[in-house]
This record gives C-alpha cells, sequence and structure tokens, in this order.
C-alpha cells in the first residue's frame, strides 16, 4: 500500500515538471505498476477476518477496501491510455503543454488521495485524504478557466467543504463515544479498534455520529438533495476527469459512510440507520430521474445518472441482508467500468464536436461511427439492458429487496429506472441518428479503453474473476450482516 502511494505521489510531481512526450508514456507505467501491486495484495486475502497491516497500523486493507482499491487503480489504468489521445486532441485545439503538466499533477494527485482514502485506518487521515480530493478536484473542474468552468469549481468547494465539515463532527462524535474504552490516542480513531469494541459504544452517540457522516459524505456521494455541485462539476471538467469522479470518487465518499454502517450493524443499532439510507436511495433516484428526462447537456445527464446508480448502491445496503451487499459492492464494481465508459464516448464527441448540446448533435453514426457505436453499446450497458453486467447486478439488488419485503420503494425505484431507460435512448438516438456532412478522425488511443471496459463489462456478467468473488462473499460478513 505504501509502495503504490509512494509512486502515486512521486509521479505527480514528476509529471508537473517532465516533457509532455514522457508523461504520456510514464503515466501509463505507473498505473500498470500500480494496478499489478493493487491485484497482488488483494490476492492474499481470502477471509472476512484477513487484514492487512502497515506503517504501524495506519493503513490497512480488508475486503471491503480491497475492492474499491482494485476499481480506483483499474480505473486509473484505463483514464491513463484515455487521457493520452484526449490531451492530444486538446493540444491541437490550443491548449499549451504546461497546462498539460498541470492536468497531470492535479489528476495524480486526485488519485493519491482517493487511495490514501481507501486505504487508511485512521478516520483522521480519512478525512484529510476526502478533502484532499475536494482541493485537487477543484483544480480540475477549473480547468477551463471560462465562466462556467470557474463557477462549478467554486460551488464544488462551497458544498462539498460545508459537507465534509458536517462529517468532521461526526467523526468528532465518533471519537468521544470511542475514547473513554480505547483511550486518548490516534487508535481510538483506527476504524479496526472502534470495531473490535463496537458492541460497548453507546448505541445513541453512534447512531447521532452516522446521521451527521451520512449527511457529510452523502454530499460528496451526490444525495439529494445535497447533490447541487455535482452536475456543473462533471460538464465543466475534462472528460478523463468527469469519468474519474463518477466512476471512483463518489464511491469514496459512499465507502467513508460504509466504515461507520459496520460498526453501527456491529453494535447491534442499525434499523434506524437502515430507514436514511433509504430515504436518501428512493428520493436521489426521483430526482435524478426528473433531471434526466429533461436534460439538454449530455454531460449533466451522465453526472444524473451516476446518483441515481449511487442511490441504487445505498439502496441494497439499507436492505441489509448477505444478498443485498453482496449485489451492492458487485453493482459498485459494475457502474465504475460503464460509467467510465460512457464518459469516455461522449468525452470523444466533446473533444471533436465542442458542443456538449444534445439537440444540437446530429448524425454521429455517420461522422464518428466507431465512437456512436460505442456509446449506443455504454447507454444499453448503464441503463441495465441484459447481457450487460449492470442488468446483473441491479435484477440482484430487487430481488433482495423483494426477498426483505421492500415491495413499494422497490416497485418505485423499478418504475423510475424504466423512465430513466426512456430518456436515455431518446436523448442519445437523438445524437447518433440523421444526417452530417462531416467527418471527425477517430483516435484510437481514445476508442482502446472504451472498447476494453464495454468488454470486461460484458465478461463480469457470466464470470467474476476469483480474487474479487472471493472479497465480494466477504464484505457482508465485515459489514456484520446476520
Amino acid at each position: 500500500m505504501k509502495v503504490i502511494l509512494f509512486l502515486q505521489l512521486l509521479w505527480s510531481v514528476l509529471s508537473y515538471f517532465l516533457n509532455v512526450r514522457y508523461v504520456f508514456l510514464f503515466q501509463i507505467f505507473i498505473s500498470a505498476i500500480n494496478l499489478f501491486i493493487g491485484i497482488s495484495l488483494i490476492s492474499n486475502i481470502k477471509n472476512p477476518q484477513d487484514r492487512i497491516f502497515e506503517l504501524n497500523n495506519l493503513l490497512f486493507l480488508d475486503s471491503l477496501n480491497g475492492v474499491l482499491l482494485f476499481v480506483i487503480l483499474l480505473i486509473a489504468f484505463f483514464v491513463s491510455i484515455y487521457s493520452i489521445g484526449y490531451m492530444k486532441k486538446e493540444m491541437e485545439h490550443g491548449i499549451k503543454e504546461k497546462n498539460v503538466n498541470k492536468f497531470y499533477f492535479w489528476m495524480n494527485l486526485f488519485i493519491f488521495a482517493m487511495v490514501l482514502l481507501t486505504v487508511s485506518n485512521n478516520f483522521g487521515i480519512l478525512w484529510i485524504a476526502i478533502e484532499g480530493t475536494t482541493l485537487a478536484t477543484a483544480f480540475l473542474i477549473s480547468y477551463y478557466r471560462n465562466k462556467e468552468a470557474v463557477e462549478a469549481g467554486w460551488k464544488y468547494i462551497i458544498l462539498c467543504s460545508i459537507g465534509i465539515a458536517l462529517a468532521l463532527f461526526g467523526i468528532i462524535l465518533l471519537y468521544f463515544n470511542s475514547f473513554p474504552l480505547l483511550g486518548h490516542s490516534m487508535e481510538s480513531l483506527n476504524w479496526t479498534n472502534i470495531y473490535d469494541i463496537a458492541g460497548k459504544l453507546n448505541p445513541h452517540l453512534l447512531l447521532l455520529a452516522f446521521i451527521f457522516i451520512v449527511i457529510g459524505f452523502g454530499t460528496k456521494v451526490g444525495f439529494a438533495p445535497l447533490h447541487f455541485w455535482l452536475p456543473d462539476a462533471h460538464s465543466q471538467a475534462p472528460t478523463p476527469i468527469s469519468a474519474l469522479m463518477s466512476g471512483v470518487l463518489l464511491n469514496c465518499a459512499l465507502y467513508s459512510i460504509l466504515r461507520v454502517y459496520a460498526i453501527l450493524n456491529k453494535n447491534g443499532y442499525v434499523l434506524d440507520a437502515d430507514k436514511y439510507l433509504l430515504f436518501f436511495s428512493v428520493f436521489t433516484v426521483f430526482i435524478s430521474t426528473i433531471f434526466i428526462i429533461r436534460q439538454v447537456d449530455y454531460k449533466r445527464l451522465l453526472a444524473y445518472s451516476s446518483m441515481e446508480h449511487m442511490a441504487l448502491i445505498t439502496f441494497a445496503f439499507s436492505v441489509n441482508t448477505k444478498l443485498s451487499i453482496f449485489a451492492g459492492i458487485y453493482h459498485l464494481l459494475n457502474h465504475a467500468i460503464v460509467k467510465t465508459a460512457i464518459f469516455m464516448s461522449v468525452g470523444n464527441i466533446l473533444v471533436n464536436t465542442h458542443s456538449r448540446d444534445i439537440f444540437s448533435t446530429k448524425g454521429l453514426f455517420k461522422s464518428m461511427p466507431l465512437t456512436s457505436t460505442a456509446l449506443i453499446l455504454s447507454v444499453l450497458a448503464i441503463t441495465g439492458t441484459p447481457p450487460f453486467n449492470v442488468f446483473y447486478s441491479e435484477f440482484l439488488i430487487f430481488l433482495s429487496a423483494f426477498s426483505s419485503n421492500f415491495y413499494i420503494s422497490t416497485v418505485v425505484l423499478i418504475f423510475l429506472l424504466i423512465v430513466i431507460f426512456g430518456g436515455f435512448i431518446y436523448h442519445f438516438l437523438n445524437m447518433v441518428m440523421g444526417d452530417s456532412d462531416k467527418k471527425y478522425k477517430e483516435n484510437f488511443a481514445i476508442l482502446l479503453p472504451i472498447y476494453s471496459l464495454l468488454v470486461f463489462a460484458l465478461v463480469l456478467t457470466f464470470y467474476i474473476p476469483e480474487n474479487i468473488l472471493v472479497l465480494l462473499n466477504n464484505i457482508p460478513t465485515i459489514l456484520e450482516v446476520k
């Protein structure tokens, strides 16, 4: 873990000073090394009780953050490949090489902060890391320095900082609950220590801490009505960053909530917590549906889609059964892969047409046939169309919900997903159909990661790699699901 963090931090600094040609090359190399190390680490985890500790127990890895670490490093690797073609296109349209260096500097710091957040055993370090993601992505959201981008960056900083401040208060309450048993030290903020004594904690104070953490980190997840930063940020950020934010950052924020949720589950006082998760999940899907069907900006549309899928994952956790937890984490993995692919597809459109407007973009099948094919496949995948992996994980979520008598909320969610499916088909078919007298050059470096991710998404429907399946099966035990 410390090797991954060291390489990522060192490379973020070096990428600011090196010639852009070397940055393109070494970005893929560093990402590949980190992915290899990450896979090697999670391969050592076989049982729910298995934990790998480093740096005096400040860093640790178990099945829960092992899945998230794999997702971060996998998406970072594909984004590294994609960003080469994307940034070369941007340079052709006037972006200076020094600004490309800045892009890679902040992107790698962003990845470093997410990895630190994921492998941290200490809630204090976790909070610092998630604040670090805010600072790094603020510069990336406002990367193009136009009015809309700067406004989106400021909105992101203000709203997420308010949310993170609320989460900090929740962490303080958690510390106040644990230090009489663990003592006044950093160890009273270590998740493994708090988790081991969860049954002795004050349940009312624990629930209050959880409420602040859900609202606080939920702002970063994109829970409605705390989501206002998200559509602006996704629409203005460079597309590789939109893919990282949607596919990974939102999952990191949700992971932070799940760590406290596991403590509540072990404490035996989780029923009230489930109600909060259920409310935010259903309400967020409802709000997302309204904005998806009336959207005119395709990147904003995908931002609302990210809210919808994070809400579905949260709904799975509110059901709180072994099957629903498995399905929720499985959906987290599936969404990350497919949403990255669809953001890359629209990014290829944006970097060529320089328009985010749905209704002014026509005839893409004629002007960009390979990109349009990838886009339609991605649309089908993200809306849960079989045989793609998202369909299977959504099916498992709803099956577990029906089995646990969540009839009304499940029926409402299924109806909303049908409406969202119609909105996606209407908007994106409008873009690819029709005539066009333009012909854009389609970059192989941009298309390769898109199609690779789509193939991976299709494979995950029928086969989950053994190392990942072991982690998925271990997570319900870690979350103390009965």
